[in-house]
């Protein structure tokens, strides 16, 4: 009790955050348009370390899984990055892939988008006024004297690590984009150009250089339940490993990893539990969930007639009073195919319901009007409403493990080392490493995609990891979709490119 507690608070904090954001950081109707000082000048504000607390957790609002926010800047609603609605970047991002799809048709799902699609795409892109906001942020609590030296620091090295995550987002997305880096420019009505590729990475690695740096930025809250959360070095550090993952840097996609490894971090003994306990030693960076930011993911993928669930083993894993409250919004689900990568004694595959008993009194599976399977992941959800009070993994040590095997592999082949990284999680999942993969380098690399996809399905990596090894476009051919090559990036939104008047360039093969 006493944890849901601290967690609410640290969401309330959160929101109150984010109150004084958007009157601090108020900003013009123009999407490009970062702050106008209102109500709160610089000269009453970042007086005392409360301030400067309030001003950092307000830039946390995007990071969230409940539905989403309104921009204090623009008074538009936005989906939060995390939320399991199919607006949001998470969401929309896993239904282009071989992994999960949309019950019935959706724009992302059949690689329909373009500029004007809104939805996901403009949500997404708002992360840039928080790139901009957080250049505020970290101006300003390093000019002022409200708090101890060592304080400060921290303060920055926490909104740079957040700054270059929400930079990570959008290069993605989009690619490089004209982010507001310079404090000095921040009240300029002057559009830039996009940066090259090599300068925006640099950006990225400046601000988590910066903040690795900081004495006082601690390695990671996981023995901390009032702070988890929140940027730590550790983060710091995975969003360095999945930068140089994106641009398959892999000296140094090595060495982040084995800095993580280093750092205390391990494979738990149980699956679920990563997904049924908080603050673990596998969790690297997670998103609270509570009774006042609710996660919405169960509800998203039970189907409309859930009655009553089981796995391949028969045993029920959703169980309660009122019936009512087990039915669902069917938005997505596991594709078969996907499904069928699982060996039958994997324990990962008894978290994802192959069969459920439906409101009528009637089974359901493949064979009888199941569209895919149900990645429940959350298997001990007592579901007495439609949120749960779960936290959404976004890195874990099982990533830094099978990420630091594929950068090995790239580099060395399948050494002894990358295939012992892989083991910790093949022997939780209670499966082995197929002698016909560790062959050579490509049949290795072929495999580690694969075995990414059965760790992490549902968490949001899968577009990465298809984009990387170069199958995201064919594999989506292949179930039918008109897929171009271009589409491995979202467009840039139209109202972004149409305010810039020809500065900001459009990504290739968008057309208005």
């Amino acid at each position: 009790m006493k944890k849901k507690s601290i967690m609410n608070r640290f969401i309330v904090y959160a929101l109150l955050g984010a109150a004084v954001m958007g009157t601090t950081l108020t900003s013009c109707d123009d999407i490009l348009e970062t702050k106008n000082y209102t109500d709160i000048s610089p000269n009453n504000f970042f007086r005392t370390e409360g301030d400067m607390a309030a001003a950092v957790t307000g830039l946390y609002v995007p990071c969230s899984t409940n539905w989403g926010y309104t921009d204090g800047g623009t008074g538009v609603w936005q989906s939060s990055l995390y939320s399991a609605d199919i607006t949001s970047y998470y969401a929309a991002g896993m239904v282009t892939t071989d992994i999960m799809r949309h019950y019935s048709s959706y724009t992302y799902d059949e690689f329909t988008f373009g500029p004007s699609t809104g939805g996901a795409i403009a949500t997404s892109y708002n992360v840039i006024r928080f790139v901009a906001r957080a250049t505020d942020v970290i101006d300003r609590i390093s000019n002022s004297t409200g708090a101890t030296q060592e304080i400060r620091d921290r303060f920055v090295a926490e909104t740079k690590t957040l700054r270059a995550y929400y930079m990570y987002v959008l290069l993605d997305w989009f690619g490089p984009v004209n982010v507001k880096l310079d404090p000095a420019t921040l009240m300029d009505n002057e559009i830039l150009p996009r940066p090259s590729n090599e300068e925006y990475i640099g950006y990225i690695e400046q601000d988590l250089d910066d903040a690795i740096a900081c004495t006082s930025f601690p390695d990671k809250y996981n023995d901390d339940i009032t702070n988890w959360g929140r940027m730590s070095k550790g983060i710091a550090y995975a969003i360095k490993m999945k930068l140089y993952m994106h641009e398959k840097d892999w000296e140094k996609t090595k060495e982040a990893a084995q800095q993580l490894m280093n750092m205390g971090y391990s494979i738990i003994p149980n699956y679920e539990d990563v997904f049924n306990q908080a603050c673990t030693a596998e969790h690297i960076w997670s998103i609270p969930s509570s009774t006042a930011s609710d996660n919405y993911y169960v509800s998203e993928v039970l189907p409309s007639d859930f009655k009553r669930g089981y796995n391949n083993v028969g045993e029920a894993y959703i169980r309660g009073t009122d019936e009512s409250h087990f039915s669902g919004w069917q938005i997505y689900c596991m594709r078969w195919d996907f499904y069928d990568t699982f060996e039958d004694n994997d324990v990962r595959k008894q978290t994802i319901l192959c069969e459920y008993d439906a409101n009528d009194g009637s089974r359901k599976d493949r064979n009888n009007g199941m569209v895919g399977a149900i990645p429940l992941k959350y298997t001990d959800t007592q579901k007495a409403d439609y949120g749960i009070q779960k936290a959404q993994p976004i890195i874990r040590y099982a990533e830094v493990l099978l990420s630091y095997a594929e950068a090995e592999n790239e580099l060395n082949g399948p050494t002894e080392s990358a295939i012992a990284a892989v083991r910790q999680i093949t022997d939780r999942a209670g499966t082995t490493i197929p002698t016909s993969a560790t062959a050579s380098k490509e049949a290795f690399r072929d495999y580690l995609l694969e075995e990414r996809g059965r760790e992490l399905h549902g968490e949001g990596q899968r577009r990465q990891d298809l984009i990387r090894h170069g199958v995201f476009i064919s594999r989506a051919r292949e179930r039918g979709n008109n897929a171009q090559d271009y589409q491995v990036l979202f467009p840039i939104p139209q109202d972004v490119i149409t305010e810039a008047g020809g500065i900001v360039e459009q990504n290739p093969g968008y057309t208005n």
